[in-house]
């Protein structure tokens, strides 16, 4: 322990721009030391929120509507929630291919999870990329998780998660296609022309993102375990707001 004009004196010397080493020499003090009161370990680096579902504290979330709408969709898509003993792991599993899709998404995580741990892991010998973040409300953000496989259980929307998806639904829209769709060519006879495609085994997911699709002025075709938009203009709208998968 220190005296206090000693660090005193050593965050003077840091303010004026002197090197760690030097000043542990003028002052007689371990290099560690200085080290430690120019960039304090112990400080904490956010302040404790409370969680607006349960109400218990949590560390900083910050969702813009867009950001929210965005993870949802790619939630929805190839998004699981793992309970773990002291907190909950999201994982999403994307197509190493996409390597744009995968940097974005990695991005969007950390900037709604910016005081958690966030990272990416290569599988299935470099096809897949799966990341994830670690944080104790996850099922709390995403009430859609439960027990069982997300085809076989109730995908409803709450009323605050309606809200910012009507804020934001091209971002929700680019969020499921970026998961679990496609842009492909169409090719019908000699004509052919750009197409999107949004497959998913859950025929409530489906719904949600037709109704979304037609919220936001696009035609869209849901048959079986697929929605499809092949319109002139709806295709010209995704490609402003949603791009193809690169």
């Amino acid at each position: 322990m220190h005296a206090k004009p000693i660090r005193d004196t050593a965050l003077r010397l840091i303010a004026a721009g002197m090197n760690d080493c030097e000043i542990s020499r003028r002052l007689g003090i371990p290099r560690t030391t200085v080290r430690d009161w120019r960039r304090p370990r112990y400080e904490r680096q956010w302040l404790p929120q409370t969680c607006p579902r349960c109400w218990r504290g949590t560390k900083p979330v910050r969702f813009t509507a867009a950001d929210y709408a965005e993870l949802l969709g790619v939630y929805l898509g190839d998004g699981y929630i793992d309970a773990l003993p002291r907190t909950q792991r999201l994982r999403i599993f994307l197509d190493a291919r996409y390597t744009t899709i995968v940097d974005e998404s990695h991005e969007l995580l950390r900037r709604c999870f910016p005081a958690n741990r966030t990272g990416r892991l290569v599988q299935h010998e470099g096809a897949m990329v799966v990341l994830w973040v670690y944080n104790a409300h996850l099922a709390c953000l995403f009430p859609q998780h439960g027990a069982g496989l997300k085809h076989k259980r109730p995908i409803h929307l709450e009323r605050w998660q309606e809200d910012l998806v009507l804020a934001a639904p091209w971002a929700f829209l680019r969020g499921c296609i970026r998961s679990d769709g496609c842009a492909y060519i169409n090719r019908t006879g000699k004509y052919e022309y750009l197409s999107y495609r949004f497959d998913n085994l859950s025929q409530e997911i489906l719904e949600l993102f037709t109704a979304v699709c037609r919220f936001a002025g696009l035609q869209p075709r849901h048959s079986g375990r697929s929605v499809r938009i092949y319109r002139r203009a709806s295709v010209a709208l995704l490609e402003q707001h949603v791009d193809v998968k690169n």
